[in-house]
């Protein structure tokens, strides 16, 4: 074979050689260069105040902690427990009541509930109400057990169902696809019904509800919007329903939220629409807020967080209350909870870390001594947090 030819062929490949290095390295270097997290833009900065809660006055004692033994809760949706006084109450897999005691997290006593099969279903949700628990599974069946575990009544439901369930009054409010059932939680019976049929699209996370008295604000599993009066059963005339969605079929970013007689949407996590709910007028109107690594409602405000920053907006009328930016916020890290104490709030990381802010400063940051959290909600002056594993622990 002519030298001249091997040399090219070989050249040829050492090319290719090179140029295929080059291009993983590349891919390599993509996928471990660092988020960049953009400053948040502040149009409008006002001497304006969060409204904070009056509920919880006494600071928590993070080494004070008690963990729920031999109690496993994976499931997706987050209030696996019920605390009533001093004991708590949970649902296992294998198809038990356990009473904990608060204090210690001892288990007192364990309760079989006979007539269900719950380690082939998913737990959707789990109240307790008049002295009994009603339970919701994905399946669409919902519960209303007593105390020893025996059954009162039995709702069923053909159609999926994973939206945590909504208790107003002697109503219960159950989110299935592109369905709203009142149900009695007296005897189980059907109070009300209403229809949303649309696309087959669903959110595998479920709906979302909230309500100003007897008005109820919803975003069903098949992405439809809309408001129910609770007195009547009956669609309520509300100019919510008339808000220009970006995407009607993936509503994922979405957040719905209510504080004195406003409605707020949050859409595509960056859109904010806010409605006086007496006047049904408008106070704003697709503000766009630009998009956040993570952000969560806290009475008159949206909190936004974006790496190291913090941003606080007022949802009356689109104004910020602050801009913190502090490099000990760990910044990939999303926000999970949140709460007020005293004069100061208290925003929850999944890391764990507490951020303690008062008249937009960053006080302090203490962390929970708990790390890959899912979950963390409040009962009174307790903490209870699940973590990815099942864990939960409660302060």
């Amino acid at each position: 074979m002519n030298i001249t030819l091997i040399n090219k062929v070989f050249f040829t490949f050492l090319c290719l050689v090179i140029l295929s290095a080059c291009s993983s390295t590349k891919s390599v270097y993509n996928k471990i260069k660092p988020t960049k997290y953009e400053v948040p833009i502040i149009e409008n900065l006002v001497d304006q105040k969060i409204i904070l809660n009056s509920s919880y006055s006494n600071k928590t004692n993070y080494e004070n902690k008690i963990t729920l033994n031999n109690l496993k809760n994976k499931s997706q949706y987050q209030r696996g427990i019920i605390i009533i006084k001093d004991k708590i109450f949970a649902l296992s897999k294998n198809n038990n009541i356990k009473e904990f005691d608060l204090n210690s997290g001892e288990l007192i006593s364990t309760k079989i509930i006979n007539f269900l099969n719950i380690e082939f279903e998913t737990i959707v949700s789990f109240n307790y109400l008049n002295n009994s628990f009603i339970l919701a599974l994905k399946s669409g069946i919902i519960l209303n057990i007593d105390v020893n575990g025996e059954l009162i009544w039995k709702f069923e439901s053909n159609k999926i169902l994973n939206t945590p369930l909504f208790i107003s009054g002697d109503q219960i409010i159950a989110l299935y696809v592109d369905e709203i059932y009142g149900i009695s939680s007296e005897d189980g019976s059907l109070i009300w019904h209403e229809n949303y049929s649309d696309l087959p699209v669903y959110q595998a996370k479920g709906g979302q509800l909230v309500n100003f008295l007897n008005i109820l604000f919803f975003i069903l599993p098949n992405n439809r919007v809309g408001s129910i009066d609770l007195d009547f059963g009956t669609e309520n005339n509300f100019i919510f329903n008339e808000i220009p969605l970006i995407s009607p079929i993936n509503n994922t970013e979405d957040k719905i939220h209510t504080f004195d007689n406003y409605f707020t949407y949050l859409d595509e996590g960056k859109y904010l629409y806010t409605v006086d709910i007496l006047t049904n007028d408008f106070t704003l109107f697709k503000k766009n807020i630009k998009s956040s690594s993570s952000n969560i409602f806290f009475n008159n405000a949206l909190i936004l967080k974006e790496g190291k920053y913090l941003h606080a907006i007022n949802i009356y009328d689109g104004n910020s209350f602050w801009l913190i930016e502090d490099k000990n916020i760990s910044q990939k890290r999303s926000i999970i909870a949140i709460r007020s104490i005293e004069k100061n709030f208290e925003i929850f990381l999944k890391n764990g870390d507490v951020l303690v802010i008062n008249n937009k400063k960053l006080l302090e940051i203490n962390n929970v001594g708990i790390k890959d959290i899912k979950s963390i909600f409040f009962k009174d002056t307790n903490i209870i947090v699940n973590t990815v594993s099942g864990k939960t622990v409660v302060f």
